[in-house]
């Protein structure tokens, strides 16, 4: 199996995902007049398509899920991905980063988060 399931600035990720942790959407974007007229009949300007991916982690250490955040943090970057065609590499953007820590000492739980393509 191809191993190459996150990598991001060149960090790789891979080996953090959890099992089971990944998930891909494909979004179709159409134009705003698309749309049902009183016909009824699906009328659609396809525009584009897009990526949504959904991961979550195993638990880490500190160091790792903060540089984790610092990458994801970005306007936008460049991900390596595991996509259902093969291995691509896309540009992303990331709104919402989630962990917790589990003791004050280096013990972090998992974290998720979703990048979308732009």
């Amino acid at each position: 199996m191809e191993n190459e399931i996150l990598i991001i600035n060149g960090h790789d990720y891979s080996r953090l995902i959890e099992a089971k942790g990944y998930g891909w959407t494909r979004n179709d974007l159409d134009a705003s007049d698309s749309g049902r007229p009183k016909t009824g009949l699906m009328r659609r300007d396809k525009v584009g398509t897009k990526r949504k991916l959904t991961f979550k982690t195993m638990p880490a250490p500190r160091k790792t899920l903060a540089q984790l955040d610092k990458d994801l943090s970005q306007k936008f970057f460049q991900a390596t991905y595991l996509d259902l065609h093969g291995v691509m590499t896309k540009t992303f953007y990331c709104t919402e980063f989630s962990t917790g820590m589990d003791t004050v000492e280096d013990d972090w739980t998992s974290a998720s988060f979703n990048i979308i393509e732009q």
